[in-house]
C-alpha cells in the first residue's frame, strides 16, 4: 500500500482535541482519508466492524478498557490494517507491549507533527517497526536480539528503570522521570541486579544490551 491518498484511517483516542488535530494534520499534509474516529474502546470496536480501514492511530490506553484493547481488536476485525500507537509515556515495558500486541510502530504525542507525520506515512508504506528514539535502546531488544532469560523475571516497573539507567540516568533523576521515590528506585535497582545476576548497574545495563561493560562505566 503505498497511495496515502486512498489510505482509510481510524483516529482513536479519548481527547477529542487530539483526534481533530490528527485529522486535520493527516489530511492536509499527507491527504490521509480519515473514516472513522473514536473516543472508547467500543465506539472504535464498532467502527472496525463496520468500516474499511488501513490504518489505526490509537492511543496506548483509550477509555473503556484496558491498555492496547484497540490494537487488539484491529488484529481480531481488521487483520490487514496496520495500527501505530501514540502515547504520553516514554516507557520501554509500553513500547514492547504494543509491539507484542500488534503494532507497527510507537511514536510519543510529544513529538512535533512534522516528526509524527512521516512515521505514520512510513508505517502505511510497510516500515519496519519503529519507537520512538526518545524510548530508549531497551524497547528495541526483541527485534535485535534475543533478551536474556533473566529479564523475563523483571517487572514492568524494574524494566522502565534498567531502560533508565541504560540512558545514563541516576536515582534521583529516574525517580523525577518514573515519579516515584529514590528509595522506590533504590529497592527497583538491587531487584535488577540480584534478577539478572549483575555486580552493579553498569554490569546490569552491558548484560541486557549485550555490550562489554567496560563501555558503561564512567569516571
Amino acid at each position: 500500500m503505498t497511495d496515502l491518498a486512498s489510505t482509510r484511517v481510524l483516529l482513536v483516542d479519548g481527547s477529542q482535541l487530539i483526534t481533530e488535530g490528527l485529522r486535520l494534520s493527516l489530511h492536509r499534509t499527507h491527504c490521509f482519508r480519515v473514516v472513522g474516529i473514536a473516543h472508547t474502546v467500543a465506539e472504535a470496536a464498532r467502527s472496525l466492524r463496520g468500516t474499511l480501514v488501513d490504518l489505526v492511530v490509537t492511543d496506548f490506553d483509550v477509555p473503556g478498557a484496558g491498555p492496547l484493547r484497540t490494537v487488539r481488536d484491529t488484529a481480531q476485525y481488521r487483520p490487514s490494517a496496520r495500527v501505530v500507537v501514540l502515547s504520553n509515556a516514554d516507557s520501554p515495558s509500553w513500547a514492547r507491549a504494543a509491539l507484542d500486541a500488534g503494532a507497527v510502530a510507537y511514536l510519543l504525542k510529544t513529538s512535533p507533527v512534522a516528526e509524527l507525520l512521516p512515521l505514520i506515512a512510513a508505517a502505511v508504506r510497510g516500515a519496519p517497526a519503529t519507537i520512538d528514539a526518545r524510548v530508549g535502546s531497551l524497547a528495541r531488544l526483541p527485534s535485535r536480539m534475543p533478551p536474556p532469560a533473566s529479564l523475563g523475571r523483571l517487572s514492568a516497573r524494574e524494566f522502565d528503570v534498567l531502560a533508565e539507567m541504560a540512558k545514563g540516568m541516576d536515582n534521583a533523576r529516574i525517580a523525577q522521570r518514573l515519579f516515584i521515590s529514590n528509595d522506590t528506585v533504590k529497592t527497583h535497582v538491587k531487584a535488577i541486579l540480584r534478577k539478572l545476576g549483575a555486580r552493579d548497574r553498569a554490569h546490569a545495563v552491558a548484560l541486557v544490551l549485550g555490550e562489554s561493560s567496560e563501555a558503561f562505566v564512567t569516571t
